[in-house]
């Protein structure tokens, strides 16, 4: 019998495939389906409950803009010592000609100091629109469309983590079944060591201490991918468990159900777009934030215009040591009462700031029109991309799996021929190699295939394995 070798690529195929599986959960562990996993990433992935807190602040600010319709106003009250004013006139035309209060220079420093008395005086003032020429129903309307365009970025960014939760998940599965191959090839293994050990031992056959040798080196070539496997499975849990949040359980895993491909109905391309166009929240989000910035421009450009607004005053004032004399043109702050109300007209004097200003908005308008449609033509390309590599897929592994097909009977064919001492090493060498890379051809197809239909379900914005 010849030498036993093994070549290292078959390795490399089983490294490359397993090691890139950073984010992946293959520990005996609580086990959860797709949906579950999604489910729990929504509700305590902290990025999305942050997204969810600028949802409200645009939200209240939508609030804000509704309440321009009512009035507004100011309340001020205060209360401070006051000195002693008396009316001394004789006149009986004019009781209070005359004060003891004459605010003469040498007597201001006295009176100042000597206070007897406690002043108070409120004052309101309210302001109520009337007509603002659209003023107030444009900032409803900008603001509104600001609070859809923040819901539909933040479905963006829970759809953004759904994706990621879809790619661990079905990473986790093809780890799963890279170690159950690596496992089947020590069984292998096991088996044609087992069968030069008792060649070695009885003396009989051409087995050698070198092929034993090379069979132990190939035995820790694949427990060494093992164990690296292990390590990503390890750092994937920990990334799932960074995508559902602090809820997340330690002993996260995904369920026992073998990796097999989703079944997509059949659509053509053009079909894709179109519900990208109607679907997704980025195409939903541009067409809001152009909305807005139209609403915005239009609120500027109104807001050259006048207002015409109802205003209501009301004003107490009483000191308890100064006189009121009973004179309707005297005015005396101190003491003091009146309500009245008038209808006003209100007009800025910056009009050419506010023109400038104006002009400005209506040119971020255009601009965001246009690269509104520079991103539906990404978006077109990436649906397009998606969709690609989905196709590409599929043909892919029904090809590769007609050569696992073949390989996994070859390498049956060869322990067979082993164990009758009918094939030389190299053949098993060979064989081993051919179904370790048909397995990994085939597992990646079904991987790659898996990962399309989520990119594709992210880009069109809806569940594309669904009717």
């Amino acid at each position: 019998m010849k030498t036993f070798r093994f070549s290292g690529s078959a390795v490399v195929a089983c490294l490359w495939a397993s090691t890139s599986l950073l984010f992946i959960g293959v520990a005996q562990a609580k086990a959860y389906k797709l949906d579950e996993l999604i489910e729990m990433a929504r509700k305590g992935n902290p990025g999305l409950a942050a997204n969810a807190q600028v949802t409200a602040g645009v939200e209240a600010q939508a609030l804000e803009a509704h309440r321009n319709y009512l009035p507004t106003g100011d309340l001020s009250s205060m209360v401070a010592p006051v000195p002693k004013i008396r009316c001394t006139g004789l006149d009986l035309n004019d009781p209070c000609a005359t004060t003891n209060f004459s605010f003469q220079p040498k007597e201001t420093f006295a009176a100042i100091t000597d206070l007897r008395g406690v002043f108070t005086r409120t004052e309101l003032k309210i302001v109520q629109p009337i007509y603002t020429f659209g003023k107030i129903s444009a900032g409803i309307n900008a603001a509104e469309l600001g609070v859809d365009a923040s819901r539909s970025k933040a479905s963006g960014q829970v759809a953004d983590v759904e994706l990621n939760v879809r790619r661990a998940y079905w990473a986790a599965k093809l780890a799963r079944e890279m170690l159950s191959m690596l496992d089947e090839g020590l069984d292998y293994l096991n088996d044609a060591q087992k069968k030069i050990d008792e060649e070695l031992a009885e003396g009989t056959g051409n087995a050698s201490v070198t092929d034993r040798l090379r069979l132990r080196t190939m035995r820790a070539d694949i427990e060494a991918r093992s164990l690296e496997a292990q390590r990503g499975a390890d750092l994937a849990k920990a990334g799932l468990r960074a995508l559902i949040g602090p809820s997340a359980p330690a002993d996260l895993d995904v369920d026992d159900a073998p990796l097999e491909t989703q079944t997509v109905p059949a659509r053509e391309l053009a079909s894709y777009n179109d519900l990208a166009h109607a679907y997704r929240p980025e195409v939903k989000a541009l067409e809001q934030m152009v909305s807005a910035k139209r609403a915005l421009a239009d609120l500027e450009w109104r807001r050259q215009y006048p207002d015409l607004v109802l205003l209501g005053t009301a004003t107490y004032a009483y000191a308890s040591s100064i006189d009121h004399p009973s004179n309707a043109f005297a005015n005396n702050p101190y003491n003091t009462s009146g309500v009245g109300i008038a209808a006003a007209f209100r007009m800025p004097l910056d009009l050419f700031v506010k023109n400038a200003h104006a002009q400005r908005l209506r040119a971020e308008f255009r601009e965001a029109e246009l690269r509104r449609d520079d991103a539906l033509g990404g978006i077109n390309f990436e649906v397009e991309k998606a969709y690609t590599e989905m196709k590409e897929a599929e043909q892919r592994l029904t090809t590769v799996q007609k050569g696992e097909k073949a390989a996994r009977q070859w390498i049956a064919a060869i322990m067979q021929n082993i164990s009758v001492g009918l094939a030389e090493t190299k053949d098993f060498s060979d064989a081993l190699l051919a179904f370790f890379q048909a397995r990994v051809r085939s597992l990646q197809g079904i991987y790659d295939h898996n990962i399309a239909v989520a990119s594709l379900t992210r880009v069109s914005g809806v569940d594309v394995t669904k009717n």
